[in-house]
């Protein structure tokens, strides 16, 4: 079962094929299939990563956890 996410919510992303490391972070925005997503707690080993990326990525939606499980991509208003 997925969860909504709204603008604030605090989430976690897993390392994985499309993403290079782990984080827990906290929306920022939305798009049609992905999130902008501030990076706050991360591993040290990734710290320049992270600086590179100036503590922000954007990371799809599928690869978004909010309390462990998967979340629903936000209805957006056309236009926007």
């Amino acid at each position: 079962m997925a969860v909504e996410i709204a603008v604030g919510d605090k989430v976690s992303v897993k390392k994985n094929g499309d993403v290079p490391f782990s984080f827990k972070g906290t929306v920022e925005k939305f798009y049609a299939n992905s999130a902008l997503l501030s990076i706050d707690e991360f591993d040290d080993a990734d710290a320049q990563l992270v600086d590179d990326l100036k503590q922000k990525t954007v990371i799809n939606y599928k690869n978004i956890r909010k309390g462990g499980k998967n979340v629903e991509p936000p209805q957006l208003e056309e236009g926007k």
